[in-house]
């Protein structure tokens, strides 16, 4: 996958209010912030381009600016807001961005994004206060599989809506694919009960309606007892969990590193 406006289009979209620069320019970026930072995975395999980190910020932007936590400074020449990365010292890592002057730039781009830095710098000393890390932990509860409630799936929809993904596992029988998806929702039902760990939060925003949520990402292990194939999305109901997609374990990945490192051997790319 490689980087591209058409990839990520969110509610608050980075890229409508700043210009990142070339492609060049803005792989070096992403490059730099990486080393800057706590040592992860931000790549897909096969591609070296950050994919990961560059929806990561755009995630992050989104929540910051619901959260009204993007600083700008008092003469309106800078805007900064904290990415939620760490230095391997522990430090806050701050995306950082001056006025844009670019003539490539969309009219609305009012800053470019200049690089990142740490509090200590001194481009950081132009704000009068330094923004705060975004918050997705509005109902804890929701974070935690609820082994109380059952699950609901509407197997032929998920089906239907998903077929390329089981044809890319070379699954293209319909009926096995039914047999083999039920069975593997079956089996992590059971585990999740036993190891809620098992279940990763994602935090979700319906681009109509503009409101967010928290779902959980399931495993499924449908051609292997050790190796996840597909990720299954479902929403908390007040009686039970509705099955709403199957996600491809690199966009689960992507999706639930919007709130924190998944940390589970079952989601490692």
């Amino acid at each position: 996958m490689e980087i591209s406006e058409n990839n990520y289009k969110p509610e608050f979209n980075l890229l409508d209010d700043a210009f990142l620069g070339n492609k060049p320019l803005l792989l070096s970026k992403l490059e730099y912030l990486a080393n800057m930072a706590q040592k992860e995975k931000w790549d897909y395999r096969g591609n070296s381009e950050k994919q990961i980190l560059y929806n990561y910020l755009c995630y992050t932007y989104d929540r910051l600016k619901q959260e009204n936590k993007i600083e700008i400074s008092s003469d309106c020449s800078n805007m900064c807001f904290n990415t939620g990365l760490l230095t391997e010292n522990g430090a806050d890592i701050y995306a950082y961005f001056v006025k844009n002057n670019n003539t490539h730039a969309k009219p609305n781009q009012r800053w470019f994004l200049y690089g990142f830095k740490q509090r200590t710098d001194l481009e950081m000393r132009t704000f009068q206060k330094y923004p705060d890390i975004a918050d997705y932990f509005t109902e804890p509860a929701d974070f935690i599989f609820d082994k109380k409630l059952s699950i609901n799936i509407d197997y032929d929809h998920i089906i239907d809506d998903n077929y390329d993904r089981f044809v890319e596992l070379g699954l293209t029988e319909k009926y096995l694919i039914s047999a083999l998806l039920e069975n593997a929702v079956k089996k992590i039902v059971d585990k999740v009960k036993r190891n809620y760990k098992l279940a990763i939060p994602q935090y979700y925003t319906d681009k109509q309606s503009g409101k967010s949520k928290i779902q959980l990402l399931l495993p499924l292990f449908m051609q292997s007892k050790d190796i996840a194939d597909l990720a299954l999305v479902v929403d908390k109901g007040e009686y039970d969990y509705v099955g709403k997609t199957i996600l491809t374990l690199e966009w689960a990945y992507v999706n639930s590193r919007r709130i924190v490192r998944p940390d589970v051997d079952w989601l490692k790319i």
